[in-house]
C-alpha cells in the first residue's frame, strides 16, 4: 500500500512538473493590453488635430455630428461614411506620421478638416 502511494505521488509530481515546465514544442500565449485613443469629430474638425500614440494603439474616431469620411492621405486606411454616433477604428502598428482628412470637408496635406496620427515608441 505504501509503495502504491509513493508511486502515485511520484506520478503526480511528474505530471505537475511537465505542465509547469516550458517545452520547446509548447506555445504560450501572452495577452497584451489593447490600447485605444480617441479622436472626436465635431464642428468640422478633428480633436485632437495631432495625436501621438505608441505602436500597437488603436485609434477610434467618434462622430458627434454631420456626415464625414476619414481617409489617410496615403489611403492606407479609410472609413465608411460616418453619421452622428458612428465610430471608425484603425490600429497603428508601425512608427511614422499618418496624415488623414475628411473626404467631404478636407483634403490631403492638412487642408481644412484634417489631422495627423504620430506613432512613435515610448509615446503615451
Amino acid at each position: 500500500m505504501r509503495k502504491l502511494l509513493t508511486l502515485a505521488l511520484i506520478a503526480a509530481a511528474a505530471v505537475a512538473f511537465a505542465v509547469a515546465s516550458p517545452s520547446p514544442n509548447r506555445t504560450v500565449a501572452i495577452a497584451t493590453p489593447v490600447v485605444t485613443a480617441t479622436v472626436k469629430i465635431s464642428n468640422f474638425q478633428f480633436t485632437p488635430k495631432v495625436l501621438t500614440v505608441a505602436p500597437g494603439t488603436t485609434v477610434e474616431w467618434v462622430n458627434t455630428g454631420g456626415r464625414h469620411l476619414v481617409i489617410a492621405d496615403d489611403e492606407s486606411f479609410k472609413s465608411e461614411v460616418l453619421k452622428q454616433g458612428d465610430k471608425f477604428q484603425h490600429t497603428f502598428d508601425k512608427a511614422g506620421t499618418f496624415a488623414y482628412h475628411c473626404e467631404f470637408h478636407g483634403d490631403k496635406g492638412g487642408k481644412d478638416m484634417a489631422g495627423k496620427i504620430v506613432v512613435r515608441a515610448g509615446a503615451k
